[in-house]
């Protein structure tokens, strides 16, 4: 993969050097402009929520959240102990407030946790991939702050594409991974 970015980042220049070499610099100070406002936004975003969830997990509610959605997560993911059930309910809650970089050290507690050292892919961790990338959402929290941050005049009007497409795409991979590894595995 490394290589593939360093022949487009190499071609990119080199085009740029002999078409419009003036260009270059403008590009590159235009890009990193916008790429330092988009993490300052993004943080502002990610405090907010990162906080309302500390915020939850101090009052309880996390843990109350945790037990109302432990069925559901034991019939997607099987039966697992409670500090992987804990993990796997906390990243579901984040996906679907759509803060799903908060979501990312529960997966990864979760995997390792279900790993067990033998080091094969189980029903449950592709379970967790798979419901990961769909990125199922019922409120597109980061989505809706960058339309926010680039003046969007409503930047709600993503929620119901961003439900009805985010519960397609999931419902179809709970389904393929169910075919692959089979229902009751």
């Amino acid at each position: 993969m490394q290589y593939i970015w360093l022949f487009l980042v190499t071609t990119s220049f080199s085009l740029l050097l002999f078409s419009n070499p003036n260009a270059i610099l403008t590009a590159m100070t235009a890009a990193t402009q916008n790429a330092v406002s988009l993490c300052i936004s993004l943080v502002g975003i990610y405090a907010l929520w990162l906080g309302v969830i500390n915020l939850a997990k101090n009052c309880g509610i996390l843990q109350t959240l945790c037990k109302k959605i432990n069925p559901f997560v034991k019939k997607l993911f099987g039966a697992h102990n409670d500090e992987i059930s804990a993990d796997l309910s906390l990243n579901l809650s984040a996906n679907l407030l759509g803060i799903g970089n908060a979501s990312t050290p529960p997966a990864i507690r979760a995997i390792k946790n279900m790993d067990k050292g033998n080091g094969k892919l189980t029903k449950g961790m592709a379970m967790l991939f798979v419901i990961n990338a769909c990125g199922l959402q019922i409120v597109p929290t980061t989505v809706i702050g960058i339309r926010s941050n680039l003046g969007s005049a409503n930047p709600t009007d993503i929620l119901l594409p961003c439900l009805i497409t985010s519960l397609a795409t999931t419902a179809v991979g709970i389904l393929l991974v169910n075919l692959f590894f089979g229902h009751n595995k």
